[in-house]
């Protein structure tokens, strides 16, 4: 298994970060949950050395570790209440019904 980032042809990674918090809520039904306009100031490729970034899914079967990993260095930095956020994150990812391989 090779890690996959730069599959597209601009060689950006292979996902891309949707920030949210830029976006501007629109209602997209009676019955349905707000959602969001898209435009490109709210989309992130990670196409320059300060926007690179790596996504890992909780059902890849390495989550738990790189997480306690990541928590352990936060907790170094008196980043408690982070460090227990992330900490969160590695049980869920412990405790995932698919767990696999990343692809």
């Amino acid at each position: 298994m090779k890690l996959d980032r730069f599959t597209t042809p601009d060689k950006c990674g292979k996902y891309a970060l949707l920030k949210l918090r830029k976006g501007k809520p629109v209602p997209i039904g009676l019955h349905q949950p707000s959602g969001f306009i898209v435009d490109a100031s709210m989309l992130d490729m990670g196409a320059t050395p300060d926007t690179e970034f790596f996504v890992i899914r909780l059902k890849d079967k390495y989550a738990e570790a790189a997480l306690m990993a990541y928590a352990g260095a936060a907790m170094q930095d008196g980043e408690v209440e982070f460090a227990e956020d992330v900490k969160k994150l590695a049980d869920k990812a412990r405790e995932h019904p698919s767990k696999r391989k990343p692809d």
